[in-house]
């Protein structure tokens, strides 16, 4: 692996290393470690009190397990050190699970908590620093209905708790606790991994529950704890089926490994011996059962490598990686890209007009194919990579991503499954170099996946996707509009409108560099707005009123308890005895949103100049600043900032970035529709010339036109397109959520909505109807309301009326009305050359129509079932 990749992972590469986490995996050196683990015990105790019984059995055992191809044992009790070192020996490592009394109320006495507290430290620090430790699971599964008795998140802080006092003894070891399907919520935030027990018989089942797990854990490594059947109560062959196709599944969701439950039939628990089941993949007299046979044919490879189960198909892929400027992090994205485990795939870099190494850095890698073309922005270069790939499949990621060995693996897997268009996975951080990396890593505004359910995804990130290039060039690739991003959420609504599915793979990662300065970060949240306002004039519906995307899908990832805003809500299950007791993260938050808009934000600024001269009103800005300092505060409270940079100064800068970033993107989705969203003056100057007979008056909100010869509002329609654009006007189709069919962007003041309908009258008889109606702009309201709150601030506060003030405000509505109407006479002249260019006639009086009979639908030779389409004739 790459020097860059080495260093992300922090790992050595000698004989005792300890497993390191690295996003959904673990690593030994810089080779993935898979978990192929079973448990072991408890055994009845010896007269020392250990429960895991002879050495020479253990010797034994651990031989056996090593054929079975297995290389972790999880075990009950704080072992021996002689259990350790023989483990150590065998190339076993051992997974510590540490037992209090968690059946009791054990948050109520603070004795009691500091028992288990002593009981935990004193358990790691007989062993910290043991090369065979893997780690230590500070818990096991907590009742669901004492958790719910004591509350999810006070349990949750107290297993955090223990993992502080553990990770400061042994700060190599990894830590979690292993929860359960009725106390899924359990899950601590500075766990190393996640650990659940679940026993799941029925494989689509199984598989459905582990996706969700995946998507609930976040960037965390996920294992299965327990997983097994009983042979009393099921036959050894079901037993050895399920077992196989549990890995198989366990593999293909992309988890980091499973332990088995049990090693053998022989258990001793609650102070006896256990006869009435038999979950061990050997007997009591360690005959192997034929579900060893089953494991060692799945597992049986004497290293930690992950089992790779054939794909059903795997089509040759094209990845395409756009940069500019991208030098810095280039070579490290081709040099991953290099080493994928997939078959058969190419590499297409396309330089965007770069002006740093790029090229060089391009050379160093022949088998990558180098195309060069001048900076057109990041669509454009995206669309150049899919017209020179060979593929079936275009993989899309940036020139700062590195990609894991296995990405296109588990990307292609999820592509293939069913019937999907794309996929995607996640992207995730790479360890900061310092601080302030880790705080821009940790604030609001990163790029990340939404998600509908566990599987399907309603936008995936650019930096990590792919599709069938048939859904590409039926779509016409990425909308060049989008020069610095929003071309992915454009795409993958586009796809969605579509009628197609985008799939989602939790573990086909890419590692994907934040922004490294302040300031890069800001001008990031720049791009975004700029790109957010861009995709709000053509997906209106998906929008909210302050103008930031509103997501049908979830933002998934670990649920943190905050005490404000988005707190996630949690199934108990009538009485608290759900099997499955499952928590939901709360939908985004409208109340938060509008407390941190920049339209909030000016508000409050308004008010706070209007109290210097209305003092009654001086408290309202003061508590309304406070709700946004609220909504940043609580952000900065539930946000993961890496533990060896989470100081008090770096979450005084998450606070800082959570209330700057969408003051940032709110103007700058305002500065981008002032400056794209408006017409040239010298364009609305101009007059069209029409033919005399084509002149006439009337009234500029209405029109009508007829047509003898089947030529309807299409025709119109697409005239005035060519129209438009012809003239460099600025407009927004209809996206089929508007109840107009363009809207026209005029001057400062005022746009026009122009709507159509045709009557059909017969023999190819068409009436035309056009309305034009003046719509106000933000500005327009803006200067209004300023304007109206001045003037009556000023005559409340005279003892005569002014009407120098009146006559001043009734001259700016003079103004906007005289904007209002040139507007409207240009636009008016706009669609009586379009309807001239069309064929249609202008009718300017009322005429009696022959006949009102109806008739078959006219054809035209356009594509009607998309009202949005710029390709009308």
């Amino acid at each position: 692996m790459n020097s860059e990749m080495s260093r992300l992972l922090d790992m050595t590469t000698t004989a005792n290393s300890r497993i390191r986490p690295a996003a959904k995996f673990f690593f030994n050196g810089d080779k993935k470690f898979f978990v192929k683990g079973v448990t072991y015990g408890p055994f009845k105790p010896d007269a020392e009190g250990n429960h895991l019984g002879r050495p020479e059995q253990v010797d034994l055992d651990l031989a056996l397990m090593r054929q079975a191809g297995l290389n972790l044992v999880r075990i009950y009790h704080a072992p021996p050190r002689w259990f350790l070192d023989r483990c150590a020996t065998a190339g076993m490592r051992v997974l510590v699970t540490l037992p209090w009394e968690k059946h009791i109320e054990f948050l109520r006495e603070r004795s009691t908590r500091k028992q288990i507290a002593e009981n935990v430290r004193a358990a790691v620090k007989a062993h910290a620093g043991h090369p065979a430790i893997f780690g230590y699971l500070v818990g096991n599964e907590i009742p669901s209905t004492m958790a719910r008795w004591l509350g999810a998140r006070r349990v949750i802080e107290f297993v955090e708790e223990l993992i502080r006092i553990g990770r400061g003894i042994d700060p190599d070891a990894l830590f979690s606790y292993a929860t359960y399907p009725p106390t899924e919520y359990l899950l601590p935030q500075n766990a190393d991994f996640c650990c659940f027990n679940v026993y799941l018989h029925d494989q689509p089942d199984f598989e459905r529950y582990l996706l969700r797990l995946q998507n609930l854990t976040g960037e965390h490594p996920l294992i299965l704890g327990e997983f097994g059947m009983d042979t009393i109560r099921h036959s050894q062959e079901e037993q050895a089926e399920m077992l196989g196709w549990h890995i198989d599944s366990v593999v293909k969701c992309g988890l980091a490994g499973t332990t088995l439950f049990t090693w053998t039939d022989e258990w001793f628990t609650g102070g006896e011996e256990i006869t009435d089941w038999a979950f061990g993949i050997v007997t009591r007299e360690r005959k192997p059962k034929k579900a060893f046979h089953t494991i060692k044919e799945k597992l049986g490879r004497s290293d930690s490598a992950l089992p790779h189960r054939p794909l059903p198909r795997a089509p040759f892929v094209s990845i395409i990686v756009c940069s500019y400027n991208g030098g810095d992090t280039l070579a490290a994205c081709l040099d991953s890209l290099a080493k994928l485990n997939y078959p058969e795939y190419e590499v297409i870099l396309v330089d965007d007009g770069s002006t740093d190494d790029t090229a060089y850095i391009a050379a160093q890698f022949p088998q990558v194919r180098y195309i060069h073309q001048s900076n057109n922005g990041l669509s454009h270069a995206r669309n150049t990579g899919a017209a020179a790939a060979k593929g079936e499949v275009l993989a899309y990621t940036d020139s700062d991503c590195m990609a894991d060995v296995d990405w296109l693996y588990y990307m292609i897997g999820t592509l293939v499954s069913g019937d999907y268009a794309g996929v995607g996975g996640p992207n995730i951080t790479p360890p900061a170099k310092n601080w302030i990396q880790a705080c821009v890593a940790a604030a609001p505004g990163g790029p990340s996946h939404v998600l509908l359910t566990d599987t399907i995804a309603e936008h995936i990130p650019g930096c990590n996707m792919a599709f069938y290039r048939w859904a590409f060039e039926s779509l016409g690739g990425f909308d060049p509009e989008y020069h610095k991003a929003g071309d992915d959420v454009d795409f993958c609504w586009r796809i969605q409108q579509a009628g197609w599915v985008i799939a989602f793979s939790p573990a086909a990662i890419v590692w994907h560099y934040r922004r490294f300065t302040l300031r890069a970060f800001l001008k990031q949240q720049d791009g975004y707005g700029e790109a957010e306002s861009l995709l709000r004039f053509k997906h209106l519906i998906f929008f909210g009123p302050t103008g930031t995307a509103k997501w049908r899908g979830q933002i998934y990832g670990t649920p943190r308890f905050s005490w404000f805003v988005n707190r996630p809500v949690i199934y108990h299950g009538i009485f608290g005895e759900g099997f499955f007791q499952s928590i939901y993260p709360t939908p985004q938050s409208d109340v938060a949103a509008y407390l941190s808009s920049i339209e909030w934000f000016a508000l409050t600024i308004f008010l706070f100049g209007l109290g210097i001269f209305l003092p009654a009103l001086r408290i309202v800005p003061y508590l309304m600043l406070g709700g946004t300092l609220c909504v940043a505060l609580s952000y900065m409270v539930r946000a993961f900032i890496e533990p060896k940079f989470d100081t008090m100064r770096a979450r005084l800068l998450v606070i800082m970035l959570a209330f700057v970033q969408p003051l940032v993107r709110g103007f700058s989705r305002y500065f981008t529709w002032l400056r794209f969203k408006r017409t040239p003056a010298s364009v609305i100057r101009r007059h069209e010339h029409l033919p005399e007979p084509a002149r006439s008056s009337g009234s500029l909100s209405r029109r009508v036109f007829w047509s003898e010869q089947g030529r309807d509002r299409h025709y119109l329609l697409g005239a005035m397109f060519e129209l438009l654009e012809e003239e460099g006007w600025r407009y927004s189709t209809d996206s089929g959520w508007n109840e107009w069919d363009i809207q026209i962007y005029g001057n400062f003041w005022w746009s026009i909505a122009l709507q159509t309908v045709t009557e059909y009258h017969g023999g190819g008889k068409c009436l035309t109807r056009v309305r034009l109606c003046n719509r106000l702009v933000t500005t327009t309201v803006i200067f209004n309301l300023i304007a109206a709150s001045l003037l009556i601030y000023r005559q409340l506060n005279v003892s005569h009326v002014e009407i120098w003030s009146i006559v001043a405000y009734l001259v700016f509505l003079v103004f906007l009305g005289t904007r209002a109407r040139a507007l409207k006479s240009r636009v008016a002249e706009l669609v009586d050359v379009a309807a001239l260019r069309a064929g249609l006639q202008r009718v300017t009086r009322r005429s009696k129509i022959a006949s009102t009979e109806s008739t078959p639908e006219v054809q035209v030779p356009v594509n009607v079932t998309d009202p949005a389409s710029s390709q009308l004739p």
